[in-house]
């Protein structure tokens, strides 16, 4: 049965997504059965992955609001799949306003393929909300990536209260995997008080393998493809080697 993690930080911009496809392709290098699920109404990682929907294609949109509806899963590559997100995840609050345990949704519906892969992850949206409430009401863990600015702090308590929520309320096993560093060079200023802060603020939660500033993840967005894809010898794609290592 799969091991489910959600990547999530209120702030944007701060390397959910590129987090997400790179982690989910080093996991299926070294074998491992993974899926990704899109819940973000921007759909950066539907678009990263160069899915092109047509009217019939079903999203996780589809797959949370009706009960009807086909499971929502493409295969990037045998082995490696994805379910797309649709930006009508903008209004879901409304859909399913009226839904009995609309919290544990996508805990139902992951049920039904869990035994299918041995890793999913989630790329989450950055707000609070009902999406995220589902994705972590599935998942086993957190994972929150924050990068080497002073931005990526903005929001953090209010992200660990809704995590505190969740597992108090609805879901007791869920843990905080812990946070990862990205755009990480040791050379300036910003990052060493960075990870200072992080060390100070939650000791015994940063993982020792930081993700390395590198251009080439700027790259990977236009040409649809993870580092791994893009550039094998990248730095980048070592370090997400490294954490799954660790």
């Amino acid at each position: 049965m799969a091991t489910v993690i959600s990547n999530l930080n209120f702030k944007g911009g701060v390397g959910k997504t590129t987090t997400t496809i790179n982690l989910a392709t080093a996991l299926w290098i070294m074998g491992k059965r993974v899926l990704m699920i899109d819940t973000d109404p921007q759909c950066n990682l539907t678009n990263l992955v160069g899915f092109d929907q047509t009217e019939n294609d079903s999203t996780i949109y589809e797959w949370i609001t009706q009960d009807d509806c086909s499971i929502p899963v493409y295969e990037h590559y045998k082995g490696f799949c994805f379910i797309p997100a649709h930006k009508k995840l903008r209004d879901i609050e409304i859909d399913l306003m009226k839904r009995k345990n609309r919290e544990r949704i996508l805990t139902k519906k992951l049920s039904l393929i869990k035994d299918n892969f041995d890793y999913i992850l989630i790329d989450c949206a950055p707000k609070d909300g009902i999406v995220n409430d589902n994705a972590m009401s599935a998942s086993d863990s957190v994972l929150i990536p924050a990068e080497c600015s002073g931005f990526s702090l903005q929001g953090m308590q209010d992200l660990l209260d809704s995590i505190q929520d969740v597992k108090e309320n609805i879901n007791e096993k869920l843990d905080i995997l812990g946070f990862l560093v990205i755009k990480y060079d040791k050379n300036t200023r910003i990052s060493k008080q960075t990870l200072e802060y992080f060390n100070h603020a939650y000791p015994g939660k940063i993982f020792q393998t930081k993700i390395r500033r590198n251009v080439k993840f700027d790259e990977t967005p236009l040409r649809h493809k993870s580092i791994f894809e893009h550039s094998i010898d990248a730095n980048g794609a070592e370090d997400y080697i490294a954490l799954l290592k660790k």
